[in-house]
């Protein structure tokens, strides 16, 4: 930053003539400058980016006397822009298709460079590499606009590419060229078509990773929807969203904040066939307020004023500025005076807030003798549910009509202290002249002399004292940021010997800084999660949440797992836990995550805990019958004569899956089927009368096993029972037969047989 400085200067001599400069920013927020308090030049105390920020400053200088008495200079500062950006495509791959029956000067698409500097520096220029179909089209140096120059009869069914670059006005060129595909469909090829030109969705900004949002579809003239893929073409740089490509479901991938980003216009693109034809859809995704701010008061949350005893009743004597991030009801504040301080309920009926504007008018009398000093406290609220709120401070110093007494150097004194600090430590010498003494003298127009200090005993006071003669103001009692971060003390000073004169006040405001003297703290050490198996990767399904105590870097958290996984992975600012990969139940049902979280500090601390997921089944296994080969039939002979109710054997299935996904009913099917009955949930087959070959040699049967999961998976198990004998294979027998005695013999012929035959 140039040699900027302001300067004022006071007729007075001594010191109500040393002038010292303070600083603010109009609109409130961050303060970018600094002011050298002695000197008032300006100094910048963070890199500038007028590209990322405001590029223009509106400061208050204020200068101060040593009487208290005050003038304020509004500063202008502009920033001046240099060319630090290249041009950016965003996107990069752009894909279109043209019919061969498309005429020359037909607009083909625009390709977009984005420069954030400002004039020359930021005008984009656009170039068509030599190559490709560059010769087939004609670009705008100036838009961007591609349009058709050439007729492309006999190009059917192909794809050509166009490399285009962007350069900007100081000379500065893209790092990444735009590529252009254009297919080329036969002139009756259709292109998919959109059940809707434009889609409407609205998602809130807490949920997790992963839900879905909308869904869009397209299909042929014909109404066929098959074979048509989807995907974002443009309007999503920070890829806070994904689409299936085969579903057109549109899902989450990112945390979401409306603060940050209200909504987002998506342009998405449906294509089929090969080459592809493509069209577009417009989607608006809103993203919907919860109430997460709260209310925040500019520019600080605590002031402190002088009020004269003989103020009008009526009067404004302060306006309260609060914002809140947050929309809707959810950013609409209300003001209620809470509390008066020492003073009572008497200072609410001397002090009224209005709820709506915050202006806190004076609705009583002041008597400096019964209430010197009253200390209110605002509180601001917003409209949302549940309901945040924040409190500010406001201090009031009532003068004497005819004060005459020491008057301070300054009215409000500021001073920062580190939490911990250790005790008896001087931080702050505060000095007041005595002006009754400058009327006695005539030679200066004050003096210190015969002055002396002292605390007023209030709350605030306990923890510091000051020094009678000499002003210096220490600590007593260790400070804890969280516990208290303001204390607001009001310093006496008495003239006269033995402090029997007239006496003035003045405002100490003590912020206690932070130290990184707390461990991040999670919610719950042991959080118990679930997920469903066979999810996207980088669906999210559940959060880890911390808070520390600190302030600023302190309390910022990151998250992490101890250990890395393939299977999962944790957002490190969000604490939000999603999937990397699909998961499978009947391969691993449950796990274990040691996570971490680590302050900002410096040193940091950290804090750890377990996360334990279960895996939920999803239907994704049909039952298998574990004694038939697939596609092979199972052959079953049976002595004729067998009378009703024998056990013919036991149809075996097994399904991994579990609950109902994994329970099974077991039906028979086929002519003749009533012969036999097959019990629904055993298997167990039996006959249902007594078999006699004259009537029926031989039965065919399909057994099908079914699964009671939603929707409901099946198997079948071709069954052919003749009479006769024992033909099956011994081992199928063994396993069809297992507790069965009439089995027994059929099993040993069985053995027997192939005994003979070796």
């Amino acid at each position: 930053m140039t040699d900027v400085k302001v300067s004022a200067t006071d007729g007075d001599r001594g010191s109500f003539g040393t002038i010292t400069y303070t600083l603010g920013l109009s609109s409130g927020g961050a303060l970018p400058f600094t002011i050298t308090k002695e000197t008032g030049q300006l100094c910048t105390s963070t890199v500038l980016d007028r590209d990322e920020g405001l590029d223009k400053f509106e400061l208050t200088a204020t200068a101060t006397d040593g009487g208290g008495l005050s003038s304020v200079s509004r500063v202008r500062v502009t920033v001046v822009d240099i060319n630090d950006n290249r041009p950016t495509f965003y996107p990069v791959l752009y894909m279109v298709s043209l019919s061969t029956h498309s005429a020359p000067g037909t607009s083909v698409v625009k390709v977009t460079a984005n420069d954030p500097d400002a004039g020359e520096n930021g005008r984009v220029t656009y170039r068509s590499l030599p190559g490709g179909g560059s010769n087939l089209f004609t670009l705008n140096k100036d838009t961007g606009v591609i349009s058709l120059s050439r007729s492309l009869h006999g190009k059917a069914n192909t794809v050509i590419s166009m490399v285009i670059s962007a350069e900007d006005g100081g000379g500065l060129t893209a790092p990444v060229n735009a590529r252009v595909n254009v297919s080329v469909v036969a002139g009756s090829m259709a292109s998919p078509i959109f059940e809707q030109g434009q889609y409407f969705f609205t998602v809130s900004e807490d949920v997790l990773r992963g839900t879905a949002v909308g869904v869009v579809r397209a299909g042929t003239k014909s109404g066929v929807s098959k074979g048509i893929l989807y995907s974002i073409s443009s309007g999503d740089p920070d890829g806070y969203f994904t689409v299936d490509s085969t579903s057109g479901t549109i899902r989450t991938a990112l945390p979401l904040d409306h603060e940050t980003c209200v909504s987002l216009d998506l342009e998405i693109q449906a294509r089929s066939g090969s080459p592809p034809a493509y069209a577009t859809s417009h989607v608006r995704i809103t993203i919907s307020d919860v109430n997460d701010n709260a209310p925040t008061f500019l520019p600080s949350s605590s002031e402190s004023l002088l009020l004269p005893e003989i103020t009008k009743m009526g009067t404004v004597i302060y306006r309260i500025q609060a914002t809140d991030k947050d929309s809707g009801h959810n950013g609409q504040l209300s003001f209620d005076l809470i509390s008066a301080g020492a003073a009572g309920s008497s200072g609410q009926r001397t002090f009224g807030v209005d709820r709506g504007s915050g202006e806190v008018r004076l609705i009583g009398s002041l008597s400096y003798e019964s209430v010197p000093r009253y200390d209110l406290q605002v509180v601001a609220k917003d409209g949302g549910a549940p309901q945040l709120s924040s409190t500010f401070t406001l201090v009031v110093h009532i003068q004497a009509q005819n004060a005459q007494g020491p008057t301070f150097d300054t009215l409000t004194y500021r001073v920062e202290l580190r939490e911990n600090m250790p005790l008896n430590t001087r931080f702050l010498q505060v000095r007041a002249l005595n002006r009754e003494a400058s009327g006695n003298t005539g030679s200066s127009p004050a003096s210190s002399s015969s002055v002396s200090y002292r605390l007023r005993p209030d709350g605030d006071a306990a923890g510091f004292g000051i020094m009678p003669d000499t002003g210096w103001l220490f600590v007593r009692s260790s400070l804890d940021r969280e516990v208290k971060d303001m204390y607001m003390l009001t310093v006496l000073a008495t003239s006269g010997p033995g402090g029997g004169g007239r006496t003035g006040s003045a405002t100490v405001r003590v912020t206690v800084t932070d130290e990184n003297d707390n461990s991040p703290r999670l919610s719950q050490e042991r959080v118990f999660l679930a997920v469903r198996e066979n999810l996207l990767a980088g669906t999210g399904f559940g959060r880890v949440s911390a808070t520390d105590r600190d302030a600023g870097l302190n309390a910022r958290l990151t998250y992490r797992l101890l250990h890395s996984d393939r299977h999962f992975q944790i957002n490190s600012q969000t604490g939000e836990i999603s999937t990397r990969l699909a998961l499978d139940r009947e391969q691993q049902s449950s796990y274990q995550l040691v996570v971490v979280v680590q302050d900002g500090g410096t040193p940091s601390r950290s804090a750890t805990g377990t996360a334990h997921i279960t895996v939920l089944d999803d239907n994704d296994n049909a039952p298998n019958f574990t004694h038939a080969r697939p596609e092979r039939e199972l052959l079953l002979q049976v002595t004729e004569g067998l009378p009703s109710g024998t056990v013919v054997g036991t149809l075996s299935a097994k399904d991994p899956d579990e609950g109902e996904n994994g329970t099974l009913h077991y039906s028979l099917s086929g002519p003749r089927a009533e012969r036999f009955y097959l019990n629904p949930t055993s298997g167990e087959l039996r006959t249902a009368s007594p078999l006699r070959s004259a009537e029926r040699a031989e039965y065919g049967f399909t057994v099908t096993a079914a699964d009671h999961g939603t929707p409901g998976l099946s198997s079948t198990c071709q069954v052919r029972i003749q009479g006769g004998g024992v033909h099956a294979p011994c081992e199928v027998i063994s396993q069809m037969y297992p507790k069965v005695p009439e089995a027994g013999n059929h099993l040993h012929n069985c053995l027997s047989n192939r005994q003979r035959r070796k």
